[in-house]
Formats: C-alpha cells, structure tokens, sequence
C-alpha cells in the first residue's frame, strides 16, 4: 500500500506501539495459545527437534507428496532431493558457500552486479523491440499498471536485460485491465507473460565457489547434488513427483531487486523474492508449476494489514498455507532499532474477538493453516507460501476485525481501505 511520511504522522497517533488502535482493551482470556486445543497455528523453535517432528507430520498430512525438513551444515556437503524431486532450501542461519559451475545460468540480477566471471546474455532483437515499443507507449499505459511497466523496463540497460520480472506480471494480475488505451501496447504487455521465463539471464564463465547467507535459496533436482560448505542450516521442501526446476539453482538476496514500497519511520524497507508466483497467461487459473513462492521481506507494523487465504481459492487449486521463517535482520544489513517483532493470529474468523499475539525471534517457524488471518509486526522473515502466492488469493479484515470485535481485538487503522470483498462468510 503506498505511504508517504505525511500520511504517517496524520495517522500514528491513532495507534499504539504494537498498532493497536485507540481505545483498544486487551482481553487476555481470548488470546489462545499457538498450539494449544483449538487453535490451528503452529509456533515453534527450529532448534526444537521433537516439536518439528510434529510440525513435519502436520505438514505432511496436509500436503501429500511433499516434505519438508531442517538441513544442518557443517564443512563440505552436497545438497540433494531425497525422493529424486524438485528440493528447494532456504538458508535461515549461519553462512557457507555454494559451488556453481562454468556454463550456469541464472535470472539473478537487476540490484548491485553479479560477480566479475558472469556475463549477462545479449538481448534478443525481438524481445528489444517489444521493449522499445512499450517504452515509446508508457504514455497510454493506466496509472496502476505503469509503475510495474516501468520497473521491467529499468532492467533493460546497456543493450541487455536483467533478471526475472515474474513479481512485475504477478502485480500487473491484480490491475484491472485493460492495462493500457493502445491496443497494441496491450498486446505487448500479454505477450511478456510467454517470455519471461526466456529472458534476463547470465552465464557464469569459471565455476566456484560463492557465499550464501540467510535468506538465500538453493534448488536440487532428481539426481543432482548442490557442493556446499560452511556452517549454516536450511528449511527444505521437496515436491516428489518434481524432476525439474523452473528457474536456477541459486537465488541470492543481494542479486534481486528490492520490491519495498512506502515508509516508515525507523524502520528498514526490505522485500526480494527469491521465487514467486509463475504465469503462463493473464487470468490463469490453478496451481500451474507452483508448489511454493518465497520472498523476505522486513514487515513494519505500519504496513502491515491483516489478512487471510481463504480454504477455497478463487482461482482453483491447492489452498494457500503460509510458513514463517524468522530471520534475524542483521543478516541483510538491517536494524531492529529498539522494534521487537511478533505475529498476530486469528484462528477463528467467525470470532474476531479471538486473536493470539507470540513474540518472535530468529529460527522461529510460524505455521499458518488457510482461513487463518495474520499480521505480522516488525518482524523479518522468509514468508514461505504452499502452493504459493496466488493471484487474488488474500484478503484484508482489519476492517471488519473493527466492526466485529467491540475493541476487543487489534487492527491496523492504516489497514481499513484495503477490504476487498463483500462478505466475510461467504469466503469461509
């Protein structure tokens, strides 16, 4: 949701530290327990191995042909799916390297450069002109679609394109079309959708080694095995009946570029996407080749909207559960600046009066059944998402958390603009 600093003083007054409203009154005896008889989110410890074991079966049981598991690190290993499927990991402690060999290729790119033994691949003449024609025609495209038009094409420079622009068709899907008065700049902005996937690439020239952090993402296929080494632990789900990736082994923070929009005060912006939600077509429906999106992002509490994924998706498929992983933002460069993080919960949307409130601190894992609502509170985390981010699949109840509960539940007054449906129930 866009912000300004203005807007943000005008409204900070009518919240709390922790956003709660003005005249809020907290009622203990409704705040339940993560875990606990009744309610369906999980919080635990990663370094807590008998409380994963229940969250893997957990998991498990809910998704059927797919695993998840906790990969520790410590001097030479090789990364590798054990059912012979697509394994994605995600780093969320320690540090280490990764061997990349000569001849990968990678979508990475479009922040601060590769290293010096990348070459960033020629663009098509094609795909440059489809380009130079959208560039000529921004002037037609709406004022919500252009910002996102803008951005893919600030990763045309020097006579090459950078990186994988999935995020900008994935908001141009949620901007009624069409997305611009000139039928054919219209075109060309459907066309992006059947060549994203094709183009932004470097190839890496001598093989090596390269450093990983938190944050970063590794992915394994059917027999392949990723040569690491260092000290540092992973999160790790494997679809089984997966024997491909659709895009490359490493995602690194530091090569993506930076989605954070609005301010705050005191406050770092932070949000990359390390693998986000895959279109072939505008309007696509179903899962598609996604089984799982992830993208870090430092959420302030400012910004924050509570929201849930319904138990029915609209546009078909598997429903939405969504996995915190807490990171710690010292990680990335980021300050904490006296903030403490935390994540609300609301495991009962036909109650609003109901809502859990748990600290968070690195190696949490938060898990968050579909039909849950949430909020997290300057907090950074991998939100990591199963099937993945879908198109027209969140919805915002801040507003009706303020007409339902009495004042007995907190909301984000900064929030209550963003409610997009008509009625709570018939999304239930």
């Amino acid at each position: 949701m866009p912000w300004t600093r203005r807007r943000f003083v005008a409204q900070a007054a009518a919240a709390t530290f922790f956003g709660l409203p003005a005249g809020f009154r907290s009622r203990s005896a409704l705040a339940a327990k993560a875990g606990s008889p009744g309610s369906p989110v999980r919080k635990i410890h990663l370094d807590e191995a008998q409380a994963f074991d229940e969250l893997k079966r957990v998991f498990e049981n809910d998704y059927p042909g797919m695993k998840i598991s906790v990969i520790e690190v410590d001097g030479q290993h090789a990364l590798r799916a054990d059912h012979g499927g697509m394994k994605v990991f995600w780093v969320y402690g320690g540090e280490g390297e990764a061997f990349l060999p000569e001849g990968y290729r990678t979508q990475e790119g479009g922040s601060q450069p590769l290293p010096a033994e990348y070459k960033t691949e020629s663009i098509d003449p094609a795909f440059a002109g489809l380009l130079r024609r959208l560039k000529n025609g921004i002037s037609s495209v709406s004022a919500k679609a252009a910002p996102h038009v803008e951005a893919i094409l600030n990763r045309w420079q020097g006579g090459v394109f950078h990186g994988d622009f999935a995020v900008e068709l994935w908001n141009l899907e949620h901007i009624e079309r069409p997305w611009a008065d000139d039928e054919r700049v219209e075109a060309d902005l459907v066309s992006l959708f059947g060549i994203y996937r094709k183009v932004g690439y470097s190839t890496k020239l001598a093989g090596g080694y390269e450093p990983i952090k938190p944050g970063d993402q590794l992915i394994a296929c059917g027999g392949e095995e990723v040569a690491v080494r260092g000290r540092f632990r992973c999160l790790a789900v494997e679809k089984i009946d997966r024997k491909t990736s659709h895009i490359s082994t490493a995602r690194r923070l530091r090569y993506l570029v930076d989605t954070a929009g609005g301010c705050s005060f005191d406050f770092d912006p932070f949000r990359r996407l390390p693998l986000t939600w895959y279109l072939d077509s505008p309007g696509q429906q179903g899962d598609g080749v996604n089984f799982v999106n992830s993208h870090v992002v430092n959420i302030p509490r400012e910004l924050s909207s509570t929201h849930f994924h319904p138990p029915k998706p609209k546009i078909g498929g598997l429903p939405q559960t969504e996995i915190y992983l807490v990171l710690d933002p010292r990680s990335s460069g980021l300050e904490a600046k006296g903030r403490e993080a935390s994540i609300l919960v609301f495991p009962d949307l036909k109650d609003l009066r109901r809502y859990e409130q748990h600290p968070l601190r690195p190696g949490d894992l938060v898990y968050i059944p579909p039909g849950v609502g949430h909020r997290g509170l300057d907090v950074f985390v991998n939100v990591l998402t199963i099937p993945g981010f879908k198109p027209h699949n969140e919805f915002y109840i801040d507003q009706d958390i303020r007409d339902r509960a009495g004042g007995e539940a907190p909301y984000n007054e900064n929030g209550l603009a963003r409610r997009n449906y008509e009625r709570l129930e018939d999304l239930l």
